[in-house]
């Protein structure tokens, strides 16, 4: 029986990965910060306006920020959806796929 092992990160790894990371945190809170001051600019507008509709919710600029990214990855234009490669893309739903499969259970049958 083999088991895979990783080895043991060198100092300089370690600290590429520590930099890294940080930026990978700070990056993401800005992403959602941002979503946040779209939200309340969107409901301030609404206001502003008199117009009594249902604020735009979080969900819908985290979809827009997941929809765009995906269409950046394919290379493609989120403007014009011309010229993204279908074979990225589906790696990138297949990814989403194995997520689901092995850490929420998807895929069993109910």
């Amino acid at each position: 029986m083999t088991e895979k092992t990783c080895s043991v990160p060198t100092p300089e790894q370690r600290k590429y990965l520590e930099i890294r990371e940080a930026a990978e945190r700070s990056m993401l809170d800005k992403v959602f910060e941002a979503i946040d001051d779209a939200v309340s600019e969107v409901a301030d507008g609404f206001r502003e306006a008199g117009l009594e509709f249902e604020p735009t919710s979080r969900e819908y600029f985290m979809f827009t920020v997941q929809q765009v990214t995906f269409v950046r990855l394919c290379g493609d234009d989120p403007v014009t959806l011309q010229g993204g490669d279908p074979e990225v893309g589906q790696r990138i739903v297949n990814n989403g796929q194995h997520i689901i499969d092995s850490y929420w259970g998807g895929g069993e049958s109910t």
